[in-house]
């Protein structure tokens, strides 16, 4: 998911999931966000080619590698959007690699998912 933050309009959110996480997800979060989703990270970074997002929210399992690879390629490219970095395992391993990237982990569990999205985005984009 991707998310554009304005202050008249949804913000902009792209997920990426190839299990239906999002799929299913996305339709609430369309409450609280524009939302588009891809289904691996080559979708996202095709996604990022044309469309500008205020924060990308990615599985850990997907299509064409990990949500922690597309972290990595998306900062190797210079591309600063803020990143949640999502999985079902709330492993202290995945915590500390997606902070070293400069992104932020979450499990998918969370009570308070559009809490954290939207503290994300308000942190990164002020």
């Amino acid at each position: 998911m991707a998310i554009s933050c304005r202050a008249t309009a949804k913000e902009k959110l792209s997920c990426s999931s190839p299990f239906g996480f999002f799929r299913f997800s996305g339709l609430y979060f369309k409450k609280y966000f524009e939302v588009y989703i891809a289904t691996g990270g080559t979708d996202v970074l095709r996604l990022l080619e044309h469309q500008k997002v205020d924060a990308i929210c990615s599985d850990y399992n997907m299509q064409n590698g990990t949500g922690l690879d597309l972290l990595v390629e998306i900062r190797q490219k210079g591309i600063p959007v803020p990143f949640l970095l999502m999985s079902g395992d709330d492993d202290c391993l995945f915590k500390k690699q997606t902070k070293f990237y400069g992104g932020v982990f979450c499990c998918k569990t969370d009570y308070d998912l559009i809490g954290k999205i939207k503290a994300l985005i308000n942190t990164e984009t002020k």
